[in-house]
């Protein structure tokens, strides 16, 4: 939400407290580091920190440890003083309970959204891939994603590299530890070929476009979405196809380099291609029509 300035003032500096659309910290707005990014609250929620655990006579020497002005302090002074979260207690400024409460309530905030966060950040020291080559003990290798598949070979010139920590013949699963480097993955293509729903899908014309269009295998994930969909399919091919989770299943298999046909048909293309674009990233989507014969 923006910050709204009151009428005549002054221009804010990054660090100055805020305005009074922005002084509640503990109104039920979300509570993480997101909320950090608004002007001045860190300024905020450290000068409550201080007043917490240093608490001193003068507002200088705290405005010196956080780097801010002694004018900046002293509008913060102000503002928590009215919202009774200071207070001058044997000559030294202090955090009242409702001070410490906040200063609690935010960095709990914070302190969960990082445990969140860092436990969604997956350090990998080993993993296991499919052996593109015979690959003998403690060889270097490096690794690759192939149809899908996360596949290693002997070398060391690579993104992403490791040692094997053991032995393998070609197509075997090996354990690779030390791992260096980051995995590029590239997105691959999902081509929606677009069925009418009023045709019946098993006319002539519109199945001999269908076989036309999906070609040979080739490494393809081949879906169906809507039944006019997945009865055109069953008159074209004879592959296997998805029927269920289309969306998702064709998400996985694009982020991860395969690339995907989904016959659908035009009253669901919507609802896919939304479905298709979220969550982020977006994958790379090509639409074509067939026509009903």
């Amino acid at each position: 939400m923006a910050a709204h300035r009151r009428a005549g003032a002054g221009r804010r500096r990054n660090g100055d407290p805020a305005g009074p659309a922005e002084e509640n910290g503990t109104d039920g707005r979300a509570q993480g580091l997101l909320p950090l990014m608004r002007p001045g609250r860190l300024t905020e929620l450290l000068f409550l920190l201080e007043l917490s655990t240093n608490p001193s006579g003068r507002l200088r020497p705290i405005a010196d440890r956080l780097g801010v002005s002694v004018q900046t302090i002293s509008l913060l002074h102000r503002k928590f003083r009215r919202e009774g979260k200071l207070a001058v207690v044997g000559g030294r400024y202090r955090a009242t309970a409702a001070g410490i409460a906040e200063l609690h309530a935010q960095i709990s905030g914070i302190r969960a959204d990082l445990d969140a966060r860092i436990a969604r950040l997956q350090l990998v020291r080993e993993c296991r891939a499919i052996a593109a080559e015979r690959i003998r003990r403690d060889e270097p290798v490096v690794l690759y994603m192939e149809g899908g598949d996360l596949c290693a070979r002997p070398g060391t010139e690579g993104p992403s590299r490791g040692v094997a920590a053991g032995g393998a013949r070609r197509g075997d699963l090996v354990e690779v530890d030390h791992l260096e480097g980051v995995l590029p993955l590239t997105p691959a293509r999902v081509l929606c070929l677009v069925v009418p729903a009023r045709s019946s899908g098993s006319s002539t014309r519109l199945v001999r476009q269908l076989r036309s269009a999906l070609g040979p295998p080739n490494g393809r994930l081949l879906a169906a979405e809507g039944l006019e969909a997945v009865h055109a399919v069953r008159r074209a091919t004879t592959r296997p196809f998805v029927r269920f989770g289309v969306a998702g299943a064709a998400r996985d298999a694009a982020l991860l380099g395969v690339p995907v046909t989904v016959v659908v048909s035009d009253v669901h293309l919507r609802v896919l291609l939304q479905q298709l674009a979220d969550p982020s990233p977006v994958v790379p989507v090509e639409v074509r029509t067939l026509a009903a014969g």
